[in-house]
């Protein structure tokens, strides 16, 4: 299998709000906007965001009621302690001090405005 690009598309009560976090905070960009969603891209590569709007007839009917549960987005970054406080200073709430996992991840966790 060769992967040539990766989507995760999120269900959200407001995706304009939800696309604006990622674009202010962690350098997302909008590719494309239209009528219940947008799909934001960083200039750098990772994964294409979609943010959709609950409900929205664009959804497949299955998913058109429903919203993401245990979803975790992990982005991985070069110098932790410098991102954590570039977004706090920038009005970030951090839903947990910066720990390390059993496997060897460290992290914050962050609050977003759908969340």
């Amino acid at each position: 299998m060769h992967v040539v690009a990766t989507t995760v598309t999120f269900i959200v009560t407001d995706p304009l709000a939800s696309a604006s976090f990622f674009i202010q905070h962690f350098g997302y960009q909008q590719v494309l906007s239209f009528e219940g969603g947008s799909a934001n891209e960083r200039p750098d590569g990772g994964p294409t965001l979609f943010f959709m709007q609950f409900g929205s007839s664009i959804l497949e009917l299955s998913l058109r009621y429903s919203s993401a549960q245990g979803v975790s987005l992990a982005l991985t970054v070069q110098d932790l302690d410098l991102e954590v406080s570039r977004l706090t200073a920038n009005g970030v709430r951090l839903r947990s001090e910066i720990k390390q996992d059993e496997w060897g991840d460290v992290m914050p966790k962050s609050w977003t405005p759908t969340a």
